[in-house]
């Protein structure tokens, strides 16, 4: 037998212990490469969002590569304390640090290999599909099918230097253990942890003022801070602490540990809590933060909306804007240059400010013949004190509705007097501010009270293909925002940012999320199976004391299911806690997103769970 065949065997003999961290690296590299796929697309070469989409790409590419190698080496750190005796036998028997070295070596690049053809080959198969969703959620033009060269070769070349560099640096967790501590293996006596009380007190109170502030509301300056920062360090204890201390008060009554097979759960959790309170506290603040981003993404993309303006191009002119007829026929020229046909309607509106509260927010009065006239909305008739409000596309995704009344400023800023009583709240009729709508004869009367201005409105089919220049129009007339006179606003430049970009954001961060749920798990199953035989002695014990199958079945259940969901229901109660913030600050759908986001990733954990108690309970019955 070579060297190599005995590492294959080693390898094949093992199939246990390297299923979960096979599989879990080709998904990895599966991830990868589909990314890859997606950033080197010919299609993606030219236009706006095609390269903000491949910066993101490019960003998630590296996270994703990043968080892979973090993932192999505590997996292949795990694999090394599961062999201890293993390599201990071999020391004895002769092998030389050279030879042990080459073994790992050889072992951890067959994996290697094996995960990635298996993460290649799924991307093939999966990349049609991959592309079709990637397509229709950045809404893009449907993407063929090429031959990835670059893809390939990137992620071939990557991950191998992966799986051979950690290969090198984990032999150094085995060179500095002599052979009797890897003899003794995982044999060693583990004392019962623990935890102080001061410390575990401090865990629970940190979160408690963490969650205060946020009950309290208004959340605003130092406080967002503040808040993150009690809640990332009475995660920590409450995970090293806290909860190893409520099991041991646990143990102490009586009534409850003593009944049944609570004593053996009971007894076990406690130090499965105290070797896996890292893992629990990385895995429940990851968590955290990618609930909240995907549901704050999702939240954003279902309720905010650019189709509802009625022009595809807005540009306000105040009244002493110098460069107004030359912004004018800048719009007129790029639109020209690039084959829009449009039309452009000039409304005279008064820009004025009304006091609510502390705020004196803005708002664009016009005259009812011209909401009629270039809007085509019919009001019936305004009195001489009525107005109709209609918000800007913004506003509309607030809780907060106009107010009854509009107590009207003066160019001064200083209350003019003037009332106005809102009949009623339409919907928004453009994007750049809110406009309220009164009679000719008001108009007329209020107009002065406000700096007059001139909105032109450009309307032209296809909108969505003028983002490019959109932007160039933008930073032109903007320029760097000092002595600014005027205002503009594209659909397509706020259906980019409002519904574009963030389906981008949620396409990436949807991935990345799923990539680490998957380790996340990954890293339970290897903890678990890596002290399968100790479990095995103990139960094993149990049962010639009296302990059924039956029994020893529901022990496991329980115990593996607070492994699994209790850094699930923190990160959970974490991400209930963060958006609460959008809902006092008006957002009104954010149950909706939240609820499908929460529910698709417990269905994944749920499955996971379902897939690895199966497997352990099968191995403990043997």
């Amino acid at each position: 037998m070579t060297f190599l065949q005995f590492a294959y065997k080693n390898v094949t003999r093992n199939k246990r212990a390297y299923l979960a961290f096979f599989l879990s690296s080709a998904f990895s590299v599966l991830i990868f490469f589909t990314f890859a796929m997606f950033l080197f697309h010919p299609a993606l070469k030219e236009g706006y969002l095609n390269n903000i989409a491949k910066k993101g790409l490019t960003a998630a590419e590296w996270m994703i590569f990043v968080f892979s190698f973090l993932f192999v080496l505590y997996s292949v750190n795990a694999f090394l304390k599961s062999r201890n005796k293993e390599f201990g036998i071999l020391l004895m028997q002769g092998i030389t640090p050279v030879q042990l070295r080459k073994l790992i070596t050889a072992e951890n690049m067959i994996i290697g290999v094996m995960s990635i053809a298996a993460g290649i080959i799924g991307g093939f198969i999966f990349s049609k599909t991959f592309f079709t969703v990637g397509a229709y959620i950045l809404e893009m033009d449907a993407l063929p099918l090429y031959m990835p060269w670059k893809a390939l070769g990137i992620t071939a070349c990557g991950f191998l230097l992966l799986f051979f560099l950690l290969s090198q640096f984990t032999i150094l967790f085995v060179r500095s253990n002599t052979v009797i501590k890897l003899i003794k293996g995982t044999d060693k006596v583990k004392q019962e942890p623990k935890p102080s009380v001061l410390l575990s007190l401090f865990g629970i109170a940190c979160l408690c003022g963490g969650y205060g502030m946020v009950l309290k509301g208004n959340v605003h300056g130092a406080e967002p801070f503040i808040i993150l920062l009690l809640t990332v360090i009475g995660t920590y204890f409450f995970f090293s602490q806290s909860s190893i201390w409520i099991l041991r008060a646990l143990k102490k009554w009586k009534t409850f540990y003593l009944r049944g097979k609570n004593v053996i759960w009971v007894s076990d959790l406690v130090y499965r809590l105290k070797d896996n309170a890292r893992l629990f506290f990385i895995v429940s603040i990851i968590s955290a933060v990618a609930f909240t981003a995907t549901g704050v993404l999702a939240m954003y993309k279902s309720t905010v909306g650019a189709e509802e303006s009625a022009y595809e191009m807005e540009y306000l002119s105040y009244s002493n804007n110098p460069k107004e007829q030359t912004h004018l026929k800048k719009i007129d020229h790029e639109l020209k240059t690039h084959g829009f046909t449009y039309k452009k309607d000039k409304i005279d509106v008064s820009y004025v400010r009304y006091q609510e509260g502390e705020t004196v927010p803005p708002v664009y009065m016009i005259s009812e013949s011209d909401v009629s006239k270039y809007f085509h909305v019919k009001l019936n008739g305004l009195k001489h004190d009525e107005a109709v409000f209609f918000p800007g596309t913004y506003d509309r995704n607030f809780k907060n509705k106009a107010p009854n009344q509009l107590k009207l400023l003066n160019q001064k800023g200083k209350p003019s007097g003037q009332k106005l009583s809102v009949k009623e709240v339409k919907k928004p009729l453009i994007s750049l501010n809110a406009i309220i709508a009164v009679n000719d004869q008001t108009f007329d009367q209020l107009k002065s009270l406000g700096d007059k201005a001139s909105l032109y409105g450009y309307s032209y089919d296809h909108w969505k293909d003028s983002l490019g220049i959109s932007q160039s129009l933008k930073n032109e007339i903007y320029g760097n925002y000092i002595d600014v006179h005027s205002d503009f606003m594209a659909k397509a430049g706020t259906y980019y940012d409002t519904v574009q970009l963030p389906s981008l954001s949620l396409f990436i961060g949807l991935f990345i999320a799923i990539v680490f749920f998957v380790a996340a798990a990954s890293f339970l199953y290897f903890r678990l199976f890596t002290d399968l035989e100790e479990d095995r002695e103990r139960y094993r014990s149990l049962a010639k004391i009296g302990l059924s199958e039956r029994e020893m079945s529901q022990s496991v259940t329980i115990q593996l299911a607070i492994l699994f969901f209790f850094p699930f229901v923190i990160a959970v109660m974490h991400t209930l806690f963060a958006l609460r913030t959008l809902a006092v600050e008006g957002y009104s759908d954010v149950a909706g997103p939240l609820s499908l986001t929460i529910g698709g990733f417990f269905l994944f954990q749920l499955l996971f769970f379902l897939a690895v108690r199966s497997s352990y309970l099968k191995k403990m019955n043997k």
